[in-house]
């Protein structure tokens, strides 16, 4: 039998991983990246536009891997202003037969655990690989409401 909640002991309490949230928020990433770039299966490989705001920024989108139920996806964010930061990586997996998109690696760290004990080595939250997955969904909202494209391929939101 499958657990759908894993229980780990940290120094202070217990801590419950619910696997329902973690598919709802890869399934409504999912989505939303398919609003943003609907033509992900066929057609182009990259995509390119602007975010606006106090820091504008430019988003670059490419197609690492397109198999049959899934696509791989390599996300860079750049700012103008600054030269000194390095730039955030994304690399999502879109699994179409499923409808769901996860974080695959996020600048070199890839493989998470479900859960953490706290404090760990790398000092991981607890729900690390949840906590990326919603990053990535408020991310893709905040991109669906303030993306520019010369191309009009993003589709902000109403």
């Amino acid at each position: 039998m499958v657990a759908f909640t894993r229980q780990v002991k940290s120094q202070n309490d217990n801590f419950l991983v619910n696997i329902k949230h973690h598919h709802g928020q890869c399934e409504m990433n999912f989505h939303l990246c398919m609003g943003l770039i609907p033509d992900c299966r066929d057609g182009n490989a990259e995509w390119s536009f602007k975010l606006i705001g106090p820091e504008p920024a430019d988003i670059h989108i490419s197609r690492l891997d397109n198999a049959p139920y899934t696509t791989t996806l390599k996300i860079t964010q750049h700012y103008a202003e600054s030269r000194y930061t390095s730039l955030p990586l994304l690399v999502v997996r879109l699994y179409h037969d499923v409808e769901m998109a996860e974080v695959v690696a996020w600048d070199n760290h890839r493989h998470w655990h479900p859960v953490y004990s706290y404090p760990n080595r790398r000092m991981y939250h607890r729900d690390e690989k949840l906590a990326l997955n919603r990053f990535f969904g408020e991310w893709l909202v905040h991109c669906r409401k303030l993306g520019l494209s010369p191309q009009g391929f993003v589709n902000p939101l109403p």
